[in-house]
């Protein structure tokens, strides 16, 4: 299961390995466990359904975009930002952690909106939970 790849930041920040990290496997990683916790809270209680959720059930690129914008947000531009002052200046990376929690706040809110696509009986099709 994987929600994000490196390949995925780098789609929307071209230049994000140039800056001196190597790769953001862990972060990812991080992320989608977030992102899963999330589904956990917000989604699976209004389903109705008895149990654990069974992440390995969701369709993971339905999650890309939000766990990239998670992984940039949370974990990835903190990396990369200096965290002090600029003498009235501005830090490109703290100016696109504010930008990149706003986008994953609008896509988590977009996809609980529009259904979640999980495989409820488990037959290797995914079904789309729609109302939450």
């Amino acid at each position: 299961m994987a929600f994000s790849t490196d390949s995925d930041l780098t789609a929307i920040i071209p230049d994000i390995f140039s800056l001196g990290i190597e790769n953001f496997a862990d972060e990812h990683a991080k992320a989608e466990a977030d992102i899963i916790r999330e589904i956990r809270r917000r989604w699976w209680p209004r389903t109705g359904y008895k149990g654990e959720m069974n992440e390995a059930l969701l369709t993971d690129s339905q999650w890309t975009r939000t766990c990239v914008y998670l992984v940039l947000w949370k974990y990835a531009l903190p990396q990369l930002t200096n965290w002090v002052g600029t003498g009235g200046g501005t830090d490109r990376f703290r100016e696109m952690i504010s930008f990149y929690r706003d986008l994953y706040a609008q896509e988590l809110e977009a996809v609980l909106s529009d259904g979640v696509e999980y495989d409820f009986n488990e037959d290797g099709e995914w079904d789309k939970f729609e109302n939450i």
